[in-house]
């Protein structure tokens, strides 16, 4: 049974990145709440970052000083943030981007009477503040090595669609589709991951069919997000009979989920079929995301499905294929 852990973290890319080094790539953030410090008197106010991860057996790690188990609500000395949409059905776990709107409308309704600029308590937290900053050290970010030179200088490298109530569809076999999108949401600033075909998932509203597909596109409208749908083929052989309800979902963009460690020639065959299907229809293939890439000696494989790398082990790609990267 996969286990939980909880994770805390000045961001979501701070969580992820520890969930990396603690339990490796088979740790997944499955929830992530935002917990807010309000200061004083509305100055100064702090924010930080839980997420439940979930860790497969196959891990094989034990957690030092972490509680396992699914993810309970608990007293914080700072404010959560809660649903900021009543009355509709977003009951999955609270993302950055709904976090973030739910945490401005709490404060916004609660805050105190401002200081005024003139009176004598904000000049003296000014005064107080130029101290600290003059006192502290500087601090300079490490410079981002310079990315490698490209053979093919004009190559777009696909990535997720940005704005708001666009559909953004991930297929793969399994569960497969479940870590990208959630990585996507991440990185998006948050977004509403919902799932979809053979695939479910604890706290992640299901798609059915295009009814559901365009309930969830209207309320992203009015959270101002997107939609990432995981879509579970269940297996290679299902395909067929998935190819309908993948077109129904009437998704904006369409993402092949690609596990590198997989045969090749297995992987070429589920995904040209899936390609076929999918020709006769209004949608198609725009990107693949590849996982496990950094767990294989010959990730460059997946170049020969020739869709353009779009996402690779939890990041954006540099590149459109995997040889040019490695």
């Amino acid at each position: 049974m996969p286990k939980r852990y909880k994770l805390r973290g000045a961001s979501l890319d701070a969580i992820r990145e520890k969930a990396l080094t603690q339990y490796g790539p088979q740790a997944r953030i499955v929830a992530a709440e935002k917990v807010i410090n309000p200061g004083i008197v509305g100055l100064f106010a702090a924010a930080r970052f839980e997420a439940t991860v979930e860790v497969g057996e196959a891990a094989g790690i034990a957690p030092a000083a972490l509680a396992s188990g699914p993810a309970a609500p608990r007293a914080s000395t700072g404010k959560t943030a809660a649903n900021p949409i009543a009355g509709h059905d977003l009951q999955g776990p609270a993302i950055a981007a709904l976090l973030e709107r739910a945490d401005a409308a709490e404060r916004e309704m609660h805050r105190p009477d401002p200081v005024s600029t003139a009176s004598p308590d904000f000049a003296g937290l000014l005064q107080q503040l130029g101290k600290e900053l003059e006192a502290a050290p500087a601090v300079h970010p490490p410079l981002e090595p310079p990315l490698p030179p490209s053979d093919a200088p004009n190559e777009k490298v696909p990535a997720p669609l940005e704005g708001n109530g666009n559909v953004i569809l991930l297929v793969g076999l399994g569960d497969d589709a479940l870590g990208p999108a959630l990585e996507m949401s991440i990185a998006a600033g948050g977004s509403d991951v919902r799932t979809a075909g053979e695939l479910t998932a604890f706290g992640h509203l299901h798609v059915s069919g295009r009814q559901s597909a365009m309930a969830a596109r209207a309320q992203a409208v009015l959270t101002g997000q997107n939609v990432v749908v995981a879509y579970g083929l269940g297996k290679a052989s299902d395909i067929p009979e998935q190819a309908h309800a993948i077109a129904g979902l009437s998704a904006d963009q369409v993402w092949v989920v690609a596990d590198a460690r997989r045969k090749e020639g297995d992987t070429a065959a589920w995904v040209r079929a899936l390609q076929t299907l999918l020709s006769t229809e209004p949608v198609g293939v725009s990107a693949l995301a590849v996982i496990g890439a950094s767990e294989t000696a010959s990730p460059e494989t997946v170049d020969g499905l020739g869709i353009p790398v779009g996402w690779v082990d939890g990041k954006p790609a540099r590149r459109t294929s995997l040889g040019k990267v490695h």
